[in-house]
C-alpha cells in the first residue's frame, strides 16, 4: 500500500490530520500537473475544512482551479464538492471552527 492509499484510508476514517499528513509526504516530489496529484489535492483541501481550516483549503483549491481540465467531469465534481464543503464551513459558528482545530491537533499527538 502506497502513501496515497494509507492517506485515502485515513481519510475514510476522519482521521483528517493525519489523512493531510500523508497526503503531504506523498506529494513530495510528484508533479503537479498529474491528475493523481490534482485529486489528492482535493482531498487535502477536505481535510483541512474538516480540521477548522477553511481559508487554507480555499487556497489550497485556488491554486488547483486553473490546472484542471474542463474535460474531466469526475475531478471537477469532486472539486466542487470540497468547494462547498468550504462555504459551509464558513457559515459554522466560532465555537465549532475551534472545536475542529481543536480535534485536529489532539489527533497529531
Amino acid at each position: 500500500m502506497d502513501e496515497i492509499d494509507k492517506a485515502k484510508d485515513e481519510f475514510e476514517t476522519g482521521r483528517w490530520s493525519k489523512a493531510y499528513a500523508l497526503f503531504q509526504k506523498a506529494l513530495e516530489g510528484r508533479n503537479d500537473s498529474a491528475r493523481e496529484v490534482a485529486q489528492v489535492r482535493v482531498l487535502m483541501a477536505r481535510c483541512l475544512v474538516q480540521m477548522g481550516e477553511p481559508d487554507k483549503a480555499e487556497s489550497q483549491l485556488k491554486d488547483l482551479r486553473d490546472k484542471l481540465s474542463t474535460s474531466d467531469q469526475e475531478l471537477l465534481k469532486q472539486f466542487e464538492t470540497a468547494w462547498r464543503e468550504v462555504e459551509d464551513t464558513r457559515r459554522l459558528d466560532k465555537a465549532e471552527i475551534e472545536r475542529r482545530k481543536a480535534a485536529a491537533k489532539a489527533e497529531k499527538n
